[in-house]
């Protein structure tokens, strides 16, 4: 089955060959744990390690392994959490502590953002949320964007969340062995939720790109 973003990874092959040797004897549910496991050791060990390469490959195996229970999983049940960075320019860029970045009835702008959260919404996913940074909003009561996926998710009791994000947020805040077990991953109070990771293309807080036909396939995705 090919999966969503595996043509973007195919520059990286060479440099991960190490990596996909080392998880090729693996059964299918431990590649992803070994992963995340050996990703702050070889990063010590190699400090020229490409990490946003390494974290591609541990996207595309926990898409892997979580992909068929993500799509059978009702569009009511699921939460979709999206960039802002990837918001329309001159975007007025309204914030809401509770609920992100809002989307104003009255915009005219040209914004593929707003199209994913109102197609998201159609097809009748529980919630989407646009989340802020809170590291350059913090004047404005946001929290730091992983401890308001977590109340979110916490609120919403959602079973699996599509996740938009970059390498960098991916790696530095959620890429720890804690997060993930054979029943998802993230959550809080103990709560697991299926995932599936689109990434961003770059790094860049204030505007970034992304495949938007991927971000579309799996948001779409179903059984």
């Amino acid at each position: 089955m090919n999966v969503p973003g595996d043509r973007h990874l195919s520059c990286h092959k060479k440099k991960l060959i190490p990596i996909e040797i080392m998880t090729l004897s693996l059964p299918s549910w431990l590649t992803l744990p070994v992963l995340v496991f050996f990703y702050k050791p070889l990063v010590r060990i190699f400090p020229k390690l490409d990490k946003d390469a390494y974290v591609r490959t541990v996207v595309r195996a926990g898409n892997r392994f979580f992909r068929q229970r993500f799509v059978r999983t009702p569009y009511g049940e699921r939460m979709l959490f999206l960039p802002y960075c990837l918001r329309a320019e001159g975007c007025a860029t309204v914030i809401d502590p509770e609920k992100g970045l809002l989307c104003q009835a009255d915009c005219r702008l040209p914004c593929r953002l707003r199209e994913m959260r109102e197609m998201a919404l159609a097809l009748g996913y529980g919630d989407v949320s646009v989340v802020v940074s809170g590291k350059l909003h913090k004047k404005d009561g946001m929290l730091r964007s992983r401890d308001f996926l977590v109340r979110s998710i916490g609120q919403r009791q959602p079973r699996a969340v599509l996740g938009c994000l970059c390498t960098y947020d991916l790696r530095e805040k959620y890429l720890r062995s804690a997060n993930v077990s054979r029943e998802g991953s993230l959550g809080g109070h103990g709560l697991k939720v299926i995932p599936q990771v689109c990434l961003l293309d770059g790094c860049n807080c204030r505007k970034s790109s992304v495949d938007w036909q991927e971000l579309e396939a799996l948001i779409r995705a179903k059984d």
